[in-house]
C-alpha cells in the first residue's frame, strides 16, 4: 500500500529532482488575452493508493501588480510533509515573479525562496543548517511546480483551461529543473453537487522528463481553478473538497431507462442507479435478469470512472443493450451514499451487495430467479462474500479479481512496481521488507517498533487489516454459485494468472451447479480497456477510453446459457 510511493518521498526537496533540463524553449498565449480566474479559497485532499494522506488549503487572490498563490499542507508517510508557508507570486501577464516555502520534511526543517528576473531564477535552498544557491536559466513564462505542492497547480489549471491538444508549457520544478507539460487530449465531465452542477475540463497531460515520461490527469472548472490533480504512476490523487464531498457524483450521459433509488441499509441509505432496457422487447412474465455491478477499492463514483473510462457506466448501458436490467451503486461513505468508509471492511460492504439483492429480489419487474452480481477488482471479493451467505445471488462474475491473499498482493503490486523502475536490489529489500514488518503489525503478528507513527495511522485501519487478512481460496470453494472470472491480459494490478488460478480453485467444488467459465482478453489492462503495456503509468494516455465490448459481451451470453 506505502511502497509503491516511496520512490517518490525520494523526489522531494532534499534529494535529486526527477526532471531534466532542456533547452527548447516554448511560447504561449499570452495571459492578458485570457479571462481572470475566480478568486478564493480552496481545501484538498491528498490521497496515496485511494487511502487518505494528508490535505492542502489554499487561495488564489489578485494583487495590486498580479497574483497571489498562497497554501499550507501536511501528508503523512512516506513522504511526511508539513509546509508552514507557500507563497507564489505571478505578473499580470502570469510570468513567476517570487516562491517561498518553510516546513519541515522527515522531521528536518527546510525553506526555499526563488526570485524570477526575466529568464534566471535565483535559488536558496535550506534544508536542517546547510545552505545552497543557485541560478538557472528558464523559460520567462515557466508555470513553477514544486514537488508535493499541488496548490502550484493552480497556476497549471489557468493555463491549461485555454489550452488544446499539442500545447507545449514549460514548467519549472523548484529549485531545479526544467520540463515541458504536453497537452495530449482535452474532455468534459458534469458533476452534481450540493450546490449545483459543475463542468469541469479534463486534461490528460505528460510532462516530459527525459528519464521517463510522467502521466497526469488535471481537472479545471469553469472559473479556471484547480479541481484534481492525479499522478498514476505515484498512486497520487489530490482531490477539491466539493468533488469528493459526499453528495457529488459524476452526471454520465442519462439512459431513458435510469431510475435513481435509494436502498436502506445498516444505519444509511446507498445511492443507486437502476437502468431497464428500453427498444428491447421485455420477457413474457415483464420480469427482467438483472445484473448488480460491485466496485473495487477507492472513492470512485457508481459508474466506476477511472482516468477519464467510465468501466461501470459503459458496462451497464451495453449490458441493458442486451436486454439485462442493471443496478450500480455508490459504495458506502462515496458518492451520494451515506455511511463511513474509512470504518468498513470488506465484510460491511459485502452486506451492502445483500441489502442491495434483497432490494432487488422484492421489485415486480426483477426475476429472482436470475439476480447475477458481477464484482471489479476487490469488488470480486465481496462479491464471493456476499454470494455466500446470500442464496438469492444466482451467478457470479469476476472481473480482474485476484486468487490469492490480500497480504500477498500488496506484495505482488510492489514487485510489479519495482519492475519499472532502476532501482537497486538492496533498496527494493528495504522496502519489501518495511512492508511486510507492517502488514504483522497491522494483522497483530508483530509489532509497530520502528515503524513512524505517521505510517501507523495510514495503515492500521479496519479496511487495511480485512484486505490483507482476507484469502479468496477458501471462499471459492464454498460458494455454490456458477462463476465466470473475466480478465485482461495486459492487466498489471492483478496479473493475469489469477483467473487459472480462480478456476483451478472453483473446479474443486463439487455440486453440478458450481460450474466455472474462464475469458481472457489479450491487448486489455486493469481498465479493461485496449492498452499497449498495462501499467498504472500509461492510464493517463490511453488513446482509447472505451472498455471492450467483449466483456459485456461475454456477461450476457454467459447469463443467457447459465440461467436461461
Amino acid at each position: 500500500m506505502l511502497s509503491s510511493v516511496q520512490r517518490c518521498a525520494q523526489m522531494a526537496l532534499r534529494a535529486t529532482m526527477y526532471v531534466c533540463v532542456s533547452g527548447a524553449l516554448f511560447t504561449v498565449t499570452a495571459a492578458q488575452a485570457q479571462p481572470p480566474p475566480t478568486t478564493g479559497e480552496s481545501s484538498f485532499s491528498i490521497f496515496l493508493r485511494a487511502t487518505p494522506s494528508g490535505f492542502e488549503r489554499s487561495s488564489l487572490s489578485q494583487t495590486e501588480d498580479g497574483w497571489l498563490i498562497r497554501a499550507s499542507n501536511q501528508m503523512t508517510a512516506p513522504i511526511a510533509l508539513e509546509t508552514r508557508l507557500f507563497e507564489m507570486t505571478y505578473n499580470a501577464e502570469w510570468q513567476p515573479q517570487r516562491l517561498s516555502m518553510a516546513g519541515t520534511q522527515e522531521g528536518d526543517l527546510f525553506s526555499v525562496e526563488s526570485t524570477f528576473g526575466s529568464d534566471i531564477v535565483t535559488n536558496e535552498v535550506r534544508i536542517g543548517t546547510t545552505t545552497s544557491t543557485n541560478k538557472e536559466r528558464i523559460d520567462a513564462t515557466s508555470v513553477v511546480l514544486p514537488n508535493f505542492f499541488f496548490a502550484a497547480y493552480e497556476a497549471l489549471a489557468i493555463r491549461l483551461s485555454v489550452s488544446e491538444p499539442g500545447t507545449q508549457i514549460p514548467v519549472y520544478v523548484a529549485p531545479r529543473g526544467y520540463i515541458t507539460a504536453r497537452v495530449i487530449s482535452v474532455d468534459t465531465q458534469r458533476l452534481e453537487t450540493a450546490g449545483g452542477a459543475i463542468t469541469a475540463q479534463i486534461f490528460q497531460v505528460t510532462f516530459d522528463n527525459q528519464n521517463k515520461p510522467i502521466d497526469a490527469e488535471i481537472w479545471v472548472d469553469e472559473g479556471r481553478r484547480l479541481m484534481r490533480v492525479s499522478l498514476p504512476s505515484a498512486s497520487i490523487d489530490v482531490a477539491r473538497e466539493d468533488v469528493i464531498s459526499v453528495s457529488t457524483r459524476l452526471a454520465s450521459e442519462p439512459h431513458p431507462g435510469d431510475e435513481n433509488v435509494r436502498v436502506a441499509a445498516a444505519g444509511f441509505g446507498l445511492a443507486a442507479t437502476v437502468t431497464t432496457p428500453v427498444d428491447v422487447v421485455p420477457p413474457d412474465s415483464g420480469q427482467w435478469p438483472t445484473v448488480l455491478l460491485v466496485p473495487g477499492s477507492g472513492s470512485f463514483d457508481r459508474d466506476a470512472t477511472m482516468f477519464g473510462v467510465s468501466i461501470f457506466g459503459q458496462l451497464a448501458r451495453a449490458l441493458v443493450n442486451n436486454g439485462y436490467m442493471v443496478m450500480r451503486y455508490d459504495k458506502r461513505g462515496v458518492g451520494q451514499s451515506g455511511g463511513r468508509a474509512e470504518s468498513a471492511t470488506l465484510d460491511d460492504y459485502a452486506e451492502d451487495v445483500r441489502e442491495l439483492v434483497r432490494y432487488l429480489e422484492l421489485r415486480d419487474d426483477v426475476d429472482s430467479d436470475r439476480i447475477v452480481v458481477v464484482g471489479y477488482s476487490a469488488g470480486g471479493w465481496i462479491s464471493l462474500l456476499a454470494a455466500r451467505r446470500e442464496s438469492k445471488i444466482k451467478a457470479i462474475a469476476l472481473i480482474a479479481a485476484s486468487s490469492i491473499s490480500g497480504d500477498r498482493l500488496i506484495l505482488e503490486q510492489q514487485q510489479t512496481t519495482f519492475n519499472e523502475t532502476d532501482e537497486s536490489d538492496a533498496v527494493q529489500q528495504e522496502k519489501i521488507e518495511l512492508q511486510q514488518r507492517i502488514h504483522r503489525a497491522v494483522l497483530d503478528e508483530g509489532n509497530w517498533e520502528g515503524i513512524s507513527p505517521a505510517v501507523r495511522s495510514q495503515a492500521d485501519t479496519p479496511w487495511f487489516r480485512s484486505l490483507l487478512a482476507f484469502d479468496p481460496a477458501d471462499i471459492v470453494r464454498r460458494v455454490r454459485q456458477p462463476l465466470l472470472v473475466i480478465q485482461g491480459e495486459l492487466d498489471q494490478q492483478t496479473l493475469s494468472y489469477h483467473a487459472d488460478h480462480l478456476e483451478s480453485l472453483a473446479q474443486a467444488r463439487t455440486r453440478e451447479e458450481s460450474s466455472v467459465e474462464v475469458a481472457k482478453f489479450d491487448g486489455v489492462n486493469h481498465l479493461l480497456v485496449p492498452a499497449t503495456t498495462g501499467s498504472m503509468s500509461e492510464y493517463a494516455s490511453l488513446a482509447d477510453s472505451q472498455i471492450t465490448p467483449r466483456v459485456a459481451e461475454t456477461i450476457a451470453d454467459w447469463i443467457g446459457r447459465t440461467l436461461p
